[in-house]
This record gives C-alpha cells, structure tokens and sequence, in this order.
C-alpha cells in the first residue's frame, strides 16, 4: 500500500477533515477539469465567458481551484458549451482515495459529444454496436449470418444457407423468384428476433431492419 493511500486511511478517521478533504477535492477536480477541457477545445477564458453569458474574468474564478460557490445551472452552461454532461452523485469516501491516486489531465479529460465513442458515425464504432449476427451483413454468404441464430430456428431452413447474402436480403425485402425461401428464411428469424428483442419488434423488412442496425 502506497504512503499516500495509508495516509489517507490514516486522516480520513477524523471526520470533519475527510469531510474538509473532500469538499477541497471537489473544488480543486471541478476547476481543473474545467480548464483542461476548456484547453482541449482550444478556447479562451473569454470565448468561454462569452457561450455562457459573461466576461472572461468571470469566467476565470471557474478556473481557480480555490473556487468554491457552484451553481447547478452555472454548471450546466459550461458543459453545455464545452459539449459534456453535469453528473452530480454520492459517493464513499474510499472511492476518493482512488480518484486523488488517478487524479491528472487524463483523469479529467472528456471528449465532446461530436467525439463521444458511443455516437461516432464511422462503420467500426457503428458495427461494434449492431446485434453479431447483423454484423455479418458486410459478408458473402448467408451461412456465417444465419450461423448464430439458434438452429431450432432454422432446421427447415438449410437451402437458405447456400444462398448469396446479397440475393437473401433481396428476397426478404419482397423480391420473387425464390420468395418461398425467402420467406421462411424470413420467418425463421424473425421469431428469434421477436424473442430475443434484438431488433423492433415489428420492421417493414428484416433485411432493411439489418442493414440499418
């Protein structure tokens, strides 16, 4: 156990200085974190005070780790123009020994929502986030997709595996010519999709509901 950890034990049995403590870290996370996002944006003390409503040495006391009067809605002005999120919650004091260990410019760092991971447009993050057997639709063959989807499902189904995957989607979105295979094939899925609730419950087409997934 490293020194600071043990110290921390050590002092946090006095109650008002872990409460003292705390207050002092919220205060000193709060600023710091604001002018290290502020910094990764490539904005200005003034730009800043400008997308919240006042001058840029009003703005600069948010900066100051001595701060220590937060308004809920003065915060959510500035993560609002810094494209982030306000999260205000309870927590145990042992989980601030961890957070004063972790604490640096990685620890405070946020994207903003255009580079936020979870809504990132590019295929990779998109096809990260599809169903496994929706991810297949990038294959050739309708083997891989249809190999994921419990074979109780697809017994009846084995003509539909040999088919191009392209050619199946065609036939599940209404094309004829082999639209009795399609069909079941169709079916098949679909029971499984509306028992797992995977995708809605109700799509137009199942290969268009992939596709977009």
């Amino acid at each position: 156990m490293n020194d600071l950890r043990q110290n921390l034990k050590s002092e946090f049995q006095n109650e008002d200085y872990r409460y003292a403590y705390a207050e002092s870290f919220l205060n000193t996370k709060l600023a710091a974190q604001i002018k290290a996002l502020r910094e990764a944006r490539g904005k200005t003390q003034a730009e800043m005070g400008c997308l919240i409503g006042t001058k840029q040495s009003g703005f600069s006391r948010f900066e100051d780790v001595n701060h220590r009067v937060w308004k809920t809605d003065t915060l959510w002005k500035i993560a609002r123009a810094l494209g982030v999120r306000v999260d205000v919650s309870f927590e145990t004091f042992g989980s601030l020994i961890d957070q004063k260990e972790r604490f640096g410019r990685q620890f405070l760092e946020r994207p903003d929502f255009a580079n936020d991971p979870a809504f990132l447009a590019n295929d990779l993050a998109h096809s990260a986030r599809r169903p496994p057997y929706a991810r297949r639709i990038a294959g050739t063959m309708a083997q891989p997709l249809l190999s994921e989807v419990p074979q109780n499902y697809l017994a009846h189904e084995r003509k539909v595996q040999s088919l191009p995957l392209a050619q199946n989607i065609g036939v599940w979105g209404g094309s004829s010519g082999i639209a009795g295979t399609g069909s079941s094939a169709l079916s098949a899925i679909q029971s499984y999709v509306d028992a797992t609730q995977v995708l809605p419950q109700h799509p137009e087409s199942l290969g268009s509901a992939l596709l977009a997934a």
